[in-house]
């Protein structure tokens, strides 16, 4: 899948962040680790993983008892996906822009800052 396409919905990350963390998992376990947060019922969660089999961004095996739910993606790669659509949307794609808006909001600690100077000189 192009990482282009990756965009999650909240709805879709609570699905694939337990995924991510332990797979596979059956629509029973899903739903009992999704059932106090966010709340959501058994219907709600198979719902949800039909429409993201359709979007292959999960799929299955047929188990003894159960579906085994897997992602279809990495972690990694919806990060990379999301935060390019960020860049592209909020600040027309310049992550000097988005980096100025977070250092002039102090939303930066001297920590993260530090980190940011070694993953620039790294890159180099």
């Amino acid at each position: 899948m192009d990482e282009k396409e990756i965009i999650l919905q909240q709805s879709e990350r609570y699905i694939m962040e337990k995924l991510w963390e332990e797979s596979p998992m059956t629509i029973m376990q899903l739903y009992h680790a999704l059932k106090k947060e966010p709340g959501w019922s058994k219907s709600t969660v198979n719902t949800l993983l039909g429409r993201m089999v359709e979007k292959e961004i999960i799929y299955y095996e047929e188990g003894k008892k159960a579906r085994q739910y897997y992602p279809a993606i990495q972690r990694e790669d919806a990060a990379v996906a999301e935060t390019e659509s960020l860049l592209k949307r909020v600040y027309r794609g310049s992550v000097g822009m988005m980096m100025s808006t977070m250092i002039k909001k102090n939303a930066l600690s001297e920590a993260e800052m530090d980190e940011l100077y070694e993953i620039l000189r790294k890159g180099k």
